[in-house]
């Protein structure tokens, strides 16, 4: 589930257990049966192994989903996740866990439901709709293509051998952690970190729809934050903690104050700048923007170093975390296709500088802490060091004007 291709799901032209396609419609002046038919097939994806819901693609004379008609803007805009997912959670307990994509294939918008199957239990019908969800239902998806109750045996026998897997894998992972717990612990989080990274990555590529030079930053406490934290606190925390200035080379006052909730996490994907931010609520936030041009001038980086190491000791102190150790990470990729003015190049695929500092330590000494992270990377690109020395006060005064 983590890893497909719209384009192959627009044209494959075959329903299955995991597919399903629907002609264009607008979720503003669907019916209620219609809406409660969409979330029929979402939850028996979820009860199943997970799966798409494309819609944009109808069906030819024969019956094949091969006309590829597309949807509107509108229709597009009208799938919002704040009101699709207050209908879905009004009738099916536990909360269905899916994303909402919109991509333009040949020139065509399409939209796209991803579920993932359930993780614990299997979600249930807790409020029915005329002729299409019936209360205390079960709701399956078969090899026909079809998404009915599960009312045979058999059915309902995999739905709790599912339940009792999924258990016995939690209580594995507790064990182990009870076991192994400093050393497991903290790789699988470094490793659910790294995930998580690399999927806000791929959906900013995906939506931007280009594969050039990327300037990345990434910040997360060594344990996660309070599960109090909900979106709201996070997004509330981003907008204090921006670094006001004219031309910011980071985060701009406008761009944080943008966001929306998103599968745990507050995100911002700018349609008018190239950029896009992502704070989850365990702590890590991401912020990505592309390099319009390969070259990039040292000054620049030293601003992007600078206003970030800010952000970061701002945002844990807003979050209360001034004695907790950070890791704060900048990196560029492809870096082999950069070039730091005059003619500074690499051979590296990517270049990456780490630190680990507390909160406190990064708003004292933001100045040196911003400069070594933009030594590391100069040093990657084989800059001398009296021109990284420079720019050494030049973070300070940059600072310190602000």
């Amino acid at each position: 589930m983590r890893s497909y291709d719209f384009a192959e799901l627009v044209y494959r032209k075959v329903e299955s257990d995991e597919l399903d396609y629907k002609s264009a419609m607008s979720w503003r002046t669907m019916t209620r049966q219609e809406k409660g038919k969409i979330v029929r097939h979402l939850t028996a994806f979820a009860n199943t192994r997970g799966g798409f819901l494309v819609i944009g693609v109808s069906e030819d004379v024969s019956g094949v989903p091969s006309l590829y008609t597309g949807v509107s803007e509108e229709q597009a805009g009208s799938f919002d996740p704040t009101p699709v997912g207050d209908f879905i959670n009004a009738h099916i307990e536990p909360a269905l866990d899916y994303t909402i994509e919109r991509p333009l294939i040949d020139g065509k918008r399409y939209v796209i439901f991803v579920v993932k199957p359930f993780k614990q239990l299997p979600h249930v019908c807790s409020r029915g709709v005329e002729n299409e969800l019936q209360e205390g239902i079960f709701y399956i998806r078969t090899a026909e293509a079809s998404s009915r109750p599960a009312r045979r045996a058999h059915e309902m026998q995999e739905l709790l051998r599912r339940c009792m897997r999924n258990e016995r894998e939690q209580l594995g992972r507790i064990l182990r952690g009870i076991l192994y717990e400093t050393r497991q612990s903290a790789a699988g989080e470094k490793s659910r970190l790294s995930d998580q990274i690399l999927d806000a990555e791929r959906y900013f590529r995906h939506r931007r729809n280009r594969n050039g030079i990327c300037l990345k930053f990434a910040m997360y406490p060594d344990r996660a934050l309070n599960s109090a934290s909900t979106p709201a606190d996070l997004h509330e925390a981003v907008k204090k903690s921006v670094f006001p200035c004219s031309k910011p080379e980071f985060l701009s006052q406008n761009a944080a104050a943008g966001g929306q909730a998103a599968n745990g996490s507050v995100r911002f994907l700018s349609v008018e700048q190239p950029l896009m931010w992502q704070f989850f609520d365990n702590g890590l936030f991401c912020f990505f923007r592309d390099v319009e041009s390969n070259r990039i001038t040292l000054e620049n980086l030293a601003r992007f170093c600078a206003e970030s190491t800010r952000f970061a000791g701002k945002l844990a102190q807003n979050l209360n975390l001034s004695e907790e150790l950070l890791t704060l990470k900048i990196s560029l990729s492809p870096a082999d296709e950069a070039v730091i003015e005059p003619d500074y190049r690499t051979g590296e695929k990517e270049v990456a500088a780490e630190i680990r500092r507390s909160a406190a330590d990064l708003i004292s000494g933001q100045e040196q802490h911003a400069a070594r992270l933009l030594r590391r990377i100069g040093e990657q690109f084989q800059l001398p060091d009296k021109q990284l020395d420079h720019f050494h006060s030049a973070i300070s005064t940059f600072l310190e004007c602000r």
